[in-house]
């Protein structure tokens, strides 16, 4: 069987043109490789004496990251990413600190109108106490004492829990 050609018929082999290119010139260039490699990269490439071998090894090289990072786009959209997180946090604790702070305002406004009763509780019983205490001393006074020192007592007993009541309230709050 002859496909007519001149090789003998038990070593088929391509023959595939060399290109010729100078030691010089970058591997960039003539391969298209869009990311610039690191200069020890390149002199180890220049050492291949195969041209296909040297193709396939730039092109593998160039495609991947070899410990380089990312490519651009992938780390603009990892950093776009950690920033939309960062700023998710930072809106959390800001809306964190707001409800902190409103629940803040409610409790003082709580305590004032608690303060403001009790002051208020507090003036009219004292108010009551100190008119029962004269109206007893002028019982007493004017020739009624058995009535008038029963109020006498009753008045300074409130007088007393009233005073009490507000001592162990200010150790409280």
């Amino acid at each position: 069987m002859s496909d007519g050609s001149d090789a003998p018929a038990g070593n088929i082999t391509p023959q595939v043109p060399k290109e010729e290119t100078p030691q010089s010139e970058s591997l960039e260039k003539p391969l298209g490789i869009s990311v610039p490699l690191p200069p020890t990269l390149l002199h180890a490439l220049e050492k291949v004496p195969d041209q296909d071998a040297k193709a396939v090894l730039s092109m593998a090289v160039s495609r991947t990251t070899f410990g380089f990072g990312p490519d651009p786009e992938t780390a603009k959209i990892l950093a776009q990413t950690e920033i939309h997180e960062e700023e998710c946090r930072l809106k959390g604790f800001q809306a964190s600190l707001q409800n902190r702070e409103e629940q803040n305002k409610r409790d003082h406004e709580f305590r004032k109108k608690k303060l403001n009763h009790q002051t208020g509780l507090t003036v009219t019983i004292l108010t009551v106490t100190i008119a029962a205490i004269g109206g007893g001393l002028a019982l007493s006074i004017t020739g009624n004492p058995a009535l008038g020192n029963p109020v006498l007592i009753a008045s300074f007993t409130v007088m007393t829990t009233l005073a009490g009541k507000l001592l162990a309230g200010r150790d409280r709050d």
